[in-house]
């Protein structure tokens, strides 16, 4: 007997109507999540009987299987997608106590760039996208971020430039020297849990892209310079 297998699932089997409640589940071809079968050698499993079980789980593929990176990191869609993305940190600040704002903005298809998010550190909300949109394919993508300093806005850095104040990694990327997840003190702790600091690499998800930037210093030999001023997460589905 083969059953569809949902993500995280589990059963315990008994009789011919074990696991019958996985019968229901529909297609998962067009998701980009882990799914795959559980294959069981009978039909029925008595008291005392042993029974082999057998696991088939089928892994998303990388990003760059549906969407392309046009250099520096113009973001280009293979098929169309739903886009979000959330704001994880915004650790531009004047002081250790006084944070600054940020502003996150984003175009498509070089139109007028948009803003999606405008707030503190203490605003922003990772767990809510700042913005949802459906993307088809060919779409030119563009995000970009600044931040407000002494009355007026500071460059605006995004991912039509090429520009070391922002950087667009992958899973399994190596995190820049640069970036503190190299020093776990040093490290913003929005941004801990995407960081491997013993790997020294990036870990999201397969259908993830994080840009991190750096909105005060333009030096990278500058000890501020640490692009952990705003963090970005985008993701397809």
């Amino acid at each position: 007997m083969k059953f569809p297998l949902p993500l995280g699932g589990r059963c315990l089997a008994f009789g011919i109507l074990a696991c019958s409640s996985l019968l229901g589940i529909s297609s998962a071809a067009d998701l980009d999540v882990p799914r795959g079968s559980l294959t069981v050698d009978r039909d029925m499993v008595r008291a005392g009987v042993k029974s082999q079980l057998a696991w088939e789980i089928e892994y998303p593929a990388p990003v760059t299987s549906v969407v392309e990176i046009i250099p520096p990191n113009i973001i280009k869609p293979k098929k169309d997608l739903k886009l979000k993305v959330r704001v994880l940190g915004a650790s531009f600040q004047e002081t250790i106590t006084k944070f600054l704002p940020v502003e996150v903005m984003w175009s498509k298809n070089s139109a007028s760039w948009s803003r999606i998010y405008y707030g503190l550190q203490t605003n922003v909300l990772p767990a809510i996208p700042v913005l949802q949109t459906n993307v088809k394919k060919g779409d030119t993508i563009n995000i970009g971020g600044r931040g407000w300093r002494d009355g007026a806005w500071l460059p605006f850095y995004n991912t039509s430039q090429s520009t070391k104040n922002l950087i667009m990694l992958k899973n399994g990327d190596r995190v820049p020297t640069t970036v503190p997840a190299l020093n776990g003190s040093s490290i913003e702790s929005f941004l801990k849990p995407y960081m491997d600091t013993v790997t020294k690499t990036v870990k999201i998800g397969d259908r993830d892209l994080i840009l991190l930037m750096e909105l005060g210093q333009t030096n990278p030999a500058n000890s501020g310079f640490d692009l952990q001023d705003l963090v970005v997460l985008v993701t397809f589905e």
